[in-house]
């Protein structure tokens, strides 16, 4: 067994990672296993059909990037009925519009970045690290806290489009999960199973992914048999900067971008300064605004898992389906993504884009390499994911804060209004000398974003940290 440790938003996504390593998986195996894993048990926030982008570490090597991201669709020569989707409003905050149905489809990229990073780095074979994926489907998993909370509010509007979706959040009497129901998906871990035997090229190549396109197509959709064709997970370098000692790698995404110039002002500020947290909320203002002018926030839902082992194998993946299009293909279980209706990711329309052009994302996986240390980071939670990342980085780099204590420390996060920028923050955070208006929050909340961390020290002692706010936990082989 190799000694590992994996953080995810739920604790049956975390074990499924335990599971790989008992079997004698690496990091990446534990990672991909829980990835998968992550598809079955977290309804709502991510799904097969999903984008996803990654960073992998192995062990004395420089990190590499896996490109899983959404990509436009029309190679078969459709466009969608209509283009992105149909605008819907859902009771989420102050109320969001989104696009959904078969036109808001894009080309799903995750399932071919778990494949990459299997391929290449992985120690178990594919049907070893989505077996216990394939087990909770068939099984059973409890349905999450998080799932329960957002799911009430975007399923009308979105998982009753189609059966399939509407079984994902429904009980067979119609009404809504709650969190701890045993929940079962048959359909899913039909084609997990399929998957598993036939490999990744069956979803993209083969008939299955012919049975979704073509669904798709003929309900008005945009994204045909030939994009699941035509469509390749990419490696590619990742950016890089330096931070106290630690050499940073993440990447060259809209929240990637973001977290760079966070980080570089950050690290201007001096922990404990009496001045510290009105410095930090005018650097975090910045950075957003600069942010902002380049493309207006993306907000979607996500999970991340990381994933370290005793050998310094690394990984940090980030998954999302945005808000999930409602549409599940008929007997087949998998949830599609959203991303061509995510108006804040493209306020001008999806046509703006080229056939194939990757989509825009605030997904941001880290890694932190310091001498013999190595430290897996990212996180769910839309345009809060680069702040609530650079705040738990500071913790680790400048508090010396153990993973799990700088991941649920108090946040803030300057959110843009109309009327001008906003100070939202948690108990714990003081406001003193910030010079805009304040919304303080009375409890800690998934509002500030879904951070897990997976560290191995100089001294080869794993430590690890999920965020509370949503769900998120850290185990271990030796917990």
């Amino acid at each position: 067994m190799t000694h590992l440790l994996v953080s995810a938003g739920t604790r049956s996504a975390a074990q499924a990672g335990l599971v790989a390593a008992e079997a004698g998986g690496n990091a990446v195996d534990a990672l991909v296993a829980a990835v998968a894993a992550s598809w079955v048990c977290e309804p709502g926030m991510t799904a097969l059909g999903s984008a996803g982008i990654a960073l992998v570490r192995p062990a004395g090597e420089q990190p590499v990037l896996i490109d899983g991201l959404t990509a436009m669709p029309g190679l078969g020569g459709h466009v969608g009925d209509p283009p992105g989707g149909h605008i819907i409003t859902m009771p989420y905050g102050p109320g969001v519009q989104t696009g959904v149905g078969p036109g808001s489809v894009a080309v799903p990229g995750g399932l071919a970045a778990i494949d990459m990073l299997h391929r290449q780095w992985g120690a178990l074979s594919w049907a070893e690290v989505l077996s216990p994926a394939i087990n909770l489907a068939r099984e059973g998993f409890p349905y999450p806290s998080v799932s329960a909370a957002y799911l009430p509010l975007s399923g009308k509007p979105i998982y009753d489009l189609t059966e399939g979706s509407k079984a994902i959040w429904r009980r067979g009497d119609g009404t809504p999960r709650a969190a701890g129901d045993t929940t079962q998906l048959p359909d899913l871990a039909t084609n997990l199973e399929r998957i598993a035997v036939e490999g990744a090229e069956l979803f993209y190549a083969g008939s299955l992914g012919e049975k979704i396109g073509n669904w798709i197509i003929e309900h008005g959709g945009a994204c045909g048999p030939e994009d699941f064709a035509a469509y390749r997970a990419e490696q590619r370098k990742p950016v890089h900067c330096d931070d106290h000692g630690w050499s940073i790698s993440t990447c060259d995404t809209i929240g990637g971008s973001a977290l760079l110039e966070l980080l570089a002002g950050f690290s201007e500020v001096p922990a404990g300064d009496c001045d510290e947290s009105a410095k930090l909320v005018r650097v975090m203002a910045a950075a957003l605004d600069r942010r902002d002018d380049t493309l207006r926030r993306a907000s979607s839902s996500t999970t991340h898992i990381c994933a370290v082992d005793e050998n310094g194998n690394a990984c940090s993946m980030t998954t999302s389906t945005g808000y999930g299009s409602g549409v599940v293909a008929p007997g087949t279980g998998i949830m599609m993504n959203n991303m061509l209706g995510e108006l804040e990711l493209l306020p001008d329309g999806p046509n703006v884009l080229k056939l194939g052009e990757r989509l825009p994302t605030n997904m941001t996986p880290m890694i932190a390499m310091k001498e013999d240390s190595v430290v897996a980071l990212g996180a769910a939670g839309a345009d809060r994911i680069a702040p609530s990342m650079a705040q738990t980085w500071r913790g680790i780099a400048t508090g010396h804060l153990p993973a799990a204590q700088a991941v649920n420390g108090p946040r803030f996060h300057v959110r843009t209004t109309s009327e001008g920028p906003v100070l939202d923050y948690e108990p714990g955070f003081d406001p003193t000398g910030v010079d805009m208006p304040n919304n303080p929050f009375e409890t800690p909340h998934m509002f500030f974003g879904g951070v897990q961390v997976a560290m191995r020290t100089s001294d080869r002692t794993l430590q690890g940290g999920g965020d509370s706010r949503r769900g998120g936990i850290a185990l271990s082989t030796h917990a």
